[in-house]
């Protein structure tokens, strides 16, 4: 979601919060933008979660001629991030030059400046840097009734 400056002040901080949007029925997560049908159940009532905001980078591309908003920013990376909670977003990573990314890196969403508009305006959006805190882990499965652990 990228937003300007006036609706910035006017929304104020803690409304942008990167979010998804969950299935009532079948409970699958879906992007922000998917904001009225569910792919997998085909349920219409999709509701807002917010995210933790890291992830992990699996793929980019290196952006060397822009479209006219983002001029005089190249080059810069765009990359699909898998966030934590299983959903996948396309977002810039910042922060790194386009020699240093690697695919697998963990990163984590800030918010920034994302382009400046027609008529000056700022938008601001999520991007995301670096996360240096080491990935949290899945608790370990306990042994237990063998049959119930094939579900």
């Amino acid at each position: 979601m990228t937003v300007s400056a006036i609706e910035f002040s006017r929304l104020g901080p803690p409304k942008l919060v990167l979010y998804a949007m969950r299935c009532t029925a079948c409970r699958t997560l879906h992007p922000w933008w998917e904001k009225y049908t569910c792919e997998k159940c085909k349920g219409r009532e999709l509701v807002e979660e917010n995210l933790a905001g890291t992830g992990e980078l699996v793929n980019y591309t290196v952006v060397y001629y822009p479209p006219r908003d983002f001029l005089g920013q190249e080059p810069y990376v765009v990359g699909h991030i898998e966030l934590d909670e299983g959903v996948k977003m396309p977002a810039p990573v910042v922060g790194l030059s386009p020699d240093e990314v690697e695919v697998g890196t963990r990163v984590k969403s800030t918010l920034r400046r994302m382009k400046l508009g027609h008529e000056g305006d700022v938008y601001y959006s999520q991007k995301f840097v670096v996360d240096p805190s080491p990935r949290r882990r899945k608790p370990a499965r306990r042994p237990g009734n063998p049959a119930r652990d094939a579900t």
